[in-house]
């Protein structure tokens, strides 16, 4: 049986997901490093080289994988030109680093390009990262309707599904943006500002400075959603990533600090931030839905580190939530806990070579 890799290389994120496929299943192993690509555009091929060099190790050590895919947002950062620059750039580090097996890279139909095909239509594979996560969930329907929600660490995605196909309004991100298929609203690097506007404190409603004081990983570390482990970007501040730590950061938004607010308000402002989180996605839920039409029995996939917060939206929304792994059961790992575009992308890979790792669970 073979092996696949699924590379997602985003601005502050580079993720594999390694599947590796057997008679019963398969198993994925998610790798994930920080890197923030505008930062040091040059060193993308070095990265990508240290991680292919991780995954080769332990199981399937001295085995060369059968095929590479990739997909990516990080041609959107400032370090490049334009984004068809970015999209060049980045193929151009994969073809540097990832030897060993062909490349192919997910364009926005959910169709899998060569790197010279993908280098001609750089438009077409830029931000596509969404399409690997819709399509295997809409293969692991067979046929149903469902919303796929997918937070993760900067963005949500929403894509609805239809009769086992993903059926977006939205290919680029202006269109998704403004479809309600992209939101800019994440578990970890979303500014508080960009989704509330002032807090409630002391009786009050106390204005926020749109500072960039605090990011949503201190918010979610106040209330013990995270640990310190999955706070995987850099802090505003540069200090460390601990509850006390973040509490400051959070206190900062309001201009105060830990000891003059009380530690317990510092929890009620964060709470009423994840509140305000959950509504700002509910909301784009709502837009995607209201040009739907009504399913007899309305879900929503639910993916990515946020997944409780795609939880939170749906159900607010009137959906019953379902886990996209829950559709997998021939699949063992944590993949898509973290990484759900690459740990697609490589079962997408491995549908494409005849695996048979991908089939529709009855009554999931």
């Amino acid at each position: 049986m073979g092996i696949y890799l699924g590379w997602d290389i985003g601005g502050v994120h580079l993720k594999l997901s390694r599947l590796i496929c057997r008679a019963d299943g398969g198993e994925l192993r998610t790798f994930l490093v920080p890197f923030e690509i505008w930062k040091d555009p040059g060193g993308l091929a070095a990265r990508l080289a240290a991680l292919l060099r991780e995954a080769r190790g332990g199981e399937g050590a001295g085995r060369e994988p059968a095929a590479h895919g990739v997909t990516m947002t990080a041609e959107l950062a400032d370090a490049f030109p334009s984004r068809r620059d970015g999209v060049r750039a980045i193929l151009a580090a994969c073809c540097e680093s990832l030897a060993g097996a062909p490349i192919r890279v997910l364009d926005a139909e959910g169709a899998l390009l060569s790197v010279e095909a993908a280098r001609e239509r750089p438009a077409a594979v830029a931000a596509a990262n969404w399409r690997a996560s819709a399509g295997v969930a809409a293969r692991a329907l067979g046929g149903a309707a469902a919303v796929l929600v997918d937070v993760g660490s900067t963005t949500t995605d929403i894509i609805p599904i239809d009769d086992g196909t993903p059926c977006p309004v939205g290919r680029t991100d202006v269109e998704r943006l403004a479809s309600g298929e992209l939101v800019y609203s994440g578990l970890l690097r979303t500014p508080p500002a960009s989704f509330a506007s002032s807090v409630p404190l002391s009786g009050r409603w106390c204005r926020i400075a749109p500072e960039h004081f605090a990011v949503t990983a201190d918010v979610y570390r106040v209330l013990g959603r995270i640990g310190a482990e999955a706070y995987t970007v850099p802090t505003p501040d540069g200090r460390g990533k601990s509850g006390e730590e973040a509490a400051a950061r959070v206190a900062r938004l309001v201009c105060s600090e830990v000891h003059e607010l009380g530690a317990r308000a510092v929890e009620r402002i964060a709470a009423y931030l994840e509140d305000r989180q959950i509504d700002q996605l509910a909301r784009a839920l709502w837009q995607v839905l209201s040009r739907l039409p009504d399913p007899a029995e309305p879900r929503a996939i639910v993916a990515g580190a946020g997944a409780f917060l795609a939880e939170a939206a749906a159900g607010r929304a009137g959906l019953r939530s379902t886990p996209l792994q829950r559709l997998l059961p021939r699949l063992t790992g944590d993949a898509w806990a973290v990484a759900a575009p690459s740990a697609a992308l490589a079962l997408l890979l491995a549908e494409e070579a005849g695996e048979s790792v991908l089939r529709p669970v009855a009554g999931a």
